[in-house]
């Protein structure tokens, strides 16, 4: 099984529990599908991806989340498969990306799974 991890840039990168829901343009893909594939487009390719997260949680990604919902929070994140540190690793860039909603499975603060919502997606290998 991978392990993906999330990018935001400046080593802001945390350890993922799972990718799922992954949606280009309404149609449900898995993301190792997507690895696989080569999802670059003359069009934008628009979509969400529900992420969840481990138990090592970076402040930065948790402060991303929390504003859910404000686009002018839109950055490009990157799911890493694999070692982010090894450049070798695939790379799915997430082109204006931002959190469009949270789920909480208890009281805590931090969101324990966020939707990703992105203007268009490209493989990165």
């Amino acid at each position: 099984m991978t392990t993906y991890h999330l990018d935001l840039g400046d080593n802001r990168t945390e350890a993922l529990a799972s990718v799922t829901k992954l949606t280009l343009v309404d149609i449900e893909l898995d993301i190792d599908a997507c690895l696989a594939g080569n999802y670059q487009a003359p069009v934008p390719l628009w979509g969400s991806v529900v992420l969840t997260r481990g138990a090592l949680r970076d402040e930065a990604t948790t402060e991303w989340v929390e504003d859910v919902g404000n686009t002018s929070t839109r950055q490009d994140a990157i799911l890493v498969a694999g070692d982010p540190a090894d450049p070798a690793s695939p790379r799915v860039r997430l082109v204006a990306a931002w959190a469009s909603a949270t789920y909480h499975l208890d009281e805590d603060d931090d969101p324990d799974a966020f939707a990703v919502s992105f203007a268009d997606i490209a493989v990165e290998r």
